[in-house]
């Protein structure tokens, strides 16, 4: 938080202290709408069922009990003034309050927004985690866009964070990936070999026959299943390691099913589960009686010819996730995984874990388009279905910003002539020119003003571009504590409106010496926060378009 919405928050707190009250209902909001003022607080509508009062009467209490401790302290000078307005507590900032924003920004430069760390919660997110058996779709990319952003917010929150890829390494997928690679081999040394009906039929399979065939000749034609297997999974994860680090991405950990399965843990979390009378055998099949713990049904672990299914190397991932110390476990998973969240929680509760501390958030597809015309899903019609493709086609930096232009949970409609646009319709060339511009202005500019006269920057569009400034910390936290980063693409779009709505009508650099200080000042305040914002994105903050 900045300093003024930190004493703010603790004198609204003051002011309800009568009041049983979490701490999270405090805090600051940004409304929607400018005439509502800079900060709002719903506090009013928490408090109507105690107070057995009208939120309207509550909010007008609470004004007039927060404008008196303002003018107790310092901050009273930060206050223009304070409105109760249908239930709300609304705060419009003084241009002093404003002009010490920009101060900070100006002396913070990239870590204005974030947090110290106190006592740092300790974060591990889980996502992409594809299966080694085929390149990176386009909705693992929104998955690797949406995990990587996210932990970069709650570290700018002072959390300490660890990525985790799950690795599904072993299993009916991976032996179908080396029987199909095998057959494009053999057929590549000229045999007459069937390909497994329910194989990978895709084009990346028979270019891997063909690379094994040119290396080896038919050395490996009496090789059994198992190096095939191998052969196929490592230059498939290879692949997904060489996309994700193109952009940007580099995983803090990886974990192998194939070394969980082996290590004994997966056999320990089933056993504790027996212990607790959460299994039981029916059908000739291991049941885990997950309807005793929320679940809808109860669930196989293990099937009658003694293979595991998925449900069983999850709990025990999960369980072992929470014995590494985590305070909070976050996993974002695709629409398909949406019916594993009750049975894994269930399993977390059997095991006396705290399943609260568990957030699954579904990633919701993508659909590529070509100015609102769809583009058919197939690699036959010669149209972009991977991730790289995406990638190669539009650029990093396109990608990650369409990839978070809606919420997780919305589907996305991504449109690859509209990424490529180097046009005002484009959003992340938009902001990135807002960017440019700004270093072109400075670029100009060889004076350099010790303390300028912060008070003249009074005009509404000014006023505006303050305001905006000032709401970037409270973005980044609501952001990072909603789970949601999406609204980071939103801020930057509308900071980047009010700053060329501000250019427009407004010289930087006049005759005008005093003036041209301030507006200096801003314009390099307004860049800091369009750097930092983007860099919590992983979009570049180009100085020249």
């Amino acid at each position: 938080m900045t300093a003024i919405e930190e004493t703010l928050h603790r004198l609204l707190r003051d002011a309800v202290s009568g009041d049983a009250v979490s701490d999270g209902f405090l805090r600051w909001e940004i409304p929607k709408d400018p005439s509502f003022g800079d900060l709002s607080n719903a506090v009013p509508f928490k408090l109507a069922a105690g107070r057995r009062q009208p939120p309207q009467r509550i909010a007008e209490d609470l004004a007039a009990a927060f404008l008196a401790r303002c003018r107790e302290t310092d901050a009273g000078g930060w206050i223009e003034r304070v409105e109760a307005k249908a239930g709300f507590l609304n705060i419009f900032l003084s241009q002093r309050a404003l002009a010490q924003v920009l101060r900070e920004i100006l002396r913070q430069r990239r870590r204005y927004g974030t947090r110290r760390p106190r006592a740092r919660e300790a974060v591990n997110i889980e996502f992409v985690s594809a299966n080694p058996t085929g390149p990176l779709s386009v909705a693992h990319g929104r998955q690797a866009a949406v995990g990587d952003v996210l932990s970069r917010l709650l570290r700018s929150q002072g959390c300490r964070v660890t990525t985790e890829f799950y690795l599904n390494d072993e299993g009916r997928q991976i032996e179908l990936l080396g029987r199909s690679l095998r057959a494009r081999y053999l057929q590549q040394l000229g045999r007459d070999e069937p390909f497994p009906e329910d194989g990978y039929h895709g084009r990346y399979v028979a270019e891997s026959g063909e690379r094994l065939r040119a290396r080896h000749g038919g050395r490996l034609a009496d090789r059994p299943l198992e190096y095939f297997m191998r052969a196929g999974m490592r230059e498939q994860l290879g692949e997904i390691k060489r996309v994700l680090r193109t952009f940007g991405l580099e995983f803090d950990r990886w974990t192998s099913q194939r070394k969980l399965r082996t290590s004994g843990r997966i056999d320990r979390a089933l056993r504790l589960l027996r212990e607790q009378g959460a299994l039981y055998e029916a059908e000739d099949a291991l049941w885990f009686a997950s309807t005793k713990y929320g679940d809808d049904k109860d669930r196989v672990v293990r099937k009658r010819d003694g293979e595991l299914t998925y449900l069983a190397p999850d709990i025990a991932y999960h369980w072992g996730k929470f014995g590494r110390g985590y305070d909070r476990l976050v996993n974002l998973w695709g629409p398909d995984h949406h019916g594993y969240i009750g049975r894994v929680k269930a399993a977390l509760t059997a095991l006396g874990l705290p399943a609260e501390r568990l957030v699954v958030r579904i990633v919701q597809l993508v659909t590529l388009s070509r100015k609102g015309v769809a583009v058919p899903m197939s690699k036959r019609q010669g149209e972009f279905v991977t991730f790289r493709e995406v990638l190669d086609e539009v650029g990093v930096d396109a990608t990650r910003f369409f990839y978070l232009m809606r919420t997780m949970e919305s589907h996305l409609d991504f449109d690859l002539e509209l990424a490529k646009a180097q046009s005002q319709e484009n959003p992340v060339y938009y902001v990135q020119y807002a960017h440019a511009r700004i270093c072109s202005i400075l670029a100009k500019s060889a004076r350099r003003f010790r303390r300028p006269d912060l008070r003249l920057l009074e005009a509404p569009e000014e006023r505006l571009l303050l305001r905006g400034l000032f709401q970037y910390p409270i973005v980044l936290r609501l952001c990072a504590g909603s789970l949601e980063p999406h609204g980071l693409t939103a801020y930057l779009r509308k900071l980047a409106e009010t700053f060329h709505v501000f250019y427009t009508k407004h010289r930087v650099i006049s005759d005008d010496r005093e003036r041209s200080a301030a507006r200096l000042a801003l314009v390099r305040a307004t860049r800091q926060v369009f750097e930092n914002g983007l860099g919590i994105l992983g979009v570049s903050a180009p100085r020249r378009m």
